[in-house]
């Protein structure tokens, strides 16, 4: 019986979820998220889908999330190196994907550093 009371207090506490500090903070972010995503589809359509894709990466709760939401900040930091070159898209695809194959991150560390040593496109 305590185990059904605990669950069916727990269950109660949904109608307060959204005056709760993580509904808030998790809708912040998102918010963030979109409008970054709309501020790129004026210059680059594809660079803005994939901004939008990276949504992928969150997922989960407790160390699972903030290790997620850390993938996330990470592959978007490289979103100021590739702006304006015409490849922009395909290498936020790529962290992404090595973000979401790579539990441990070490794979996505070293394609930020290639992009980091990426110059300036040469087509533009």
């Amino acid at each position: 019986f305590a185990g059904f009371a605990a669950l069916w207090f727990i269950g109660g506490l949904r109608r307060w979820r959204r005056s709760f500090l993580r509904h808030k903070v998790e809708i912040a972010h998102l918010d963030r998220w979109y409008a970054l995503a709309l501020d790129h589809v004026p210059q680059d359509y594809a660079l803005a889908v994939e901004i939008l894709n990276c949504r992928r990466l969150i997922k989960g709760y407790s160390d699972t999330h903030v290790r997620a939401q850390s993938k996330f900040d990470r592959v978007l930091s490289a979103l100021d190196l590739v702006k304006g070159r015409a490849d922009a898209a395909d290498w936020i695809r790529r962290l992404r994907e090595m973000a979401l194959k790579d539990e441990k991150g070490d794979m996505l560390d070293g394609a930020l550093k290639t992009v980091a040593t990426l110059g300036p496109d040469p087509i533009s």
